[in-house]
């Protein structure tokens, strides 16, 4: 194929043209904040798209108009999710409308079109309804937003499909993310000062657990009302949501007096992948004794 440069040829472009040259430089998505009004809401049988939207879609531009777009599709038959979408028709001038995709029963909603030739669709999702005894079910936000300086901004619930180097803005965790091509990477996280869930018959000076840029770490103090005299293994305390590490592991603790009598001892405490905390008291642990955990530092489940 020879090179090209349609515009010192031509002085114009064609909509390939112009979609080759837009669309790597321009974010797919409607545009505005996840916090406006849901784009897309179903009642009496109908299914409305919101009049005022606007968006962008390989670099072309869409608006709703001044009134809502409405669809009836049919309530009949099994239980099904619809998927409804914002649509390139590469096929017909290269327009963007809304459509509805019917989905099939049990096999979820459908995935949106990304194809690429030049008669393809191309498709990003607005929002997906269940369809069951001849009504409407649950309705769920797909849509993701562009912001001011062209971010993308989502929810937890709704963020784009992986593209190695994509970074998208949640808004309602705060946290920031780039895709490696398969899993989101956090790039921006400070959650403030978390708590531990405390434990029966266990009262702490120190509970300190923080989850910053995609690490967590966690330091624990915990002083014991009762004695143990035996090997054990004891919950200390437990790590709230969002704090879990993806993978078990094992830090130092200090015992300042063992339940035999005995003096102060070294031991480990164990992080778990359910959230425990688990301190491997050898010598048991006297009442009014504690169990001081070296800090620890892991990544949590995504």
């Amino acid at each position: 194929m020879a090179q090209e440069s349609p515009l010192s040829a031509t002085g114009a472009l064609t909509e390939a043209q112009y979609e080759r040259l837009a669309a790597p430089q321009c974010a797919d998505g409607l545009i505005g904040h996840p916090s406006n009004p849901a784009p897309v809401t179903v009642s009496g049988g109908q299914v409305r798209v919101r009049a005022g939207l606007a968006g962008l879609l390989r670099g072309f531009p869409w608006a709703s108009g001044d009134a809502d777009t409405v669809y009836t599709p049919s309530l009949t038959g099994p239980a099904r999710t619809d998927l409804v979408v914002l649509r390139l028709y590469r096929d017909q001038g290269y327009k963007v409308e809304t459509a509805i995709r019917t989905g099939s029963p049990g096999a979820g909603a459908p995935v949106p079109y990304t194809d690429t030739g030049p008669t393809d669709w191309h498709e990003i999702p607005l929002a997906e309804y269940d369809v069951a005894n001849g009504a409407f079910g649950a309705v769920r936000r797909r849509a993701w937003y562009i912001g001011d300086d062209g971010q993308i901004l989502c929810r937890s619930d709704s963020r784009p499909p992986h593209q190695a180097g994509r970074r998208i803005r949640e808004v309602d965790t705060g946290r920031a993310y780039e895709s490696n091509g398969s899993r989101w990477v956090t790039l921006l996280d400070d959650s403030g000062p978390l708590t531990h869930l405390a434990v029966a018959n266990w009262t702490y000076s120190k509970r300190y657990l923080r989850r910053f840029n995609g690490m967590v770490t966690s330091q624990v103090s915990a002083r014991r009302s009762g004695a143990i005299p035996g090997s054990t293994q004891q919950l200390i305390a437990t790590l709230p949501p969002g704090t879990v590490p993806d993978t078990a592991l094992e830090t130092t603790a200090f015992i300042t007096g063992a339940g035999n009598g005995s003096g102060p001892y070294s031991t480990w405490a164990e992080y778990r992948t359910n959230g425990m905390i688990v301190a491997d008291l050898s010598r048991g642990i006297a009442s009014g004794a504690w169990v001081i955990t070296a800090p620890a530092t892991f990544v949590p489940t995504a």
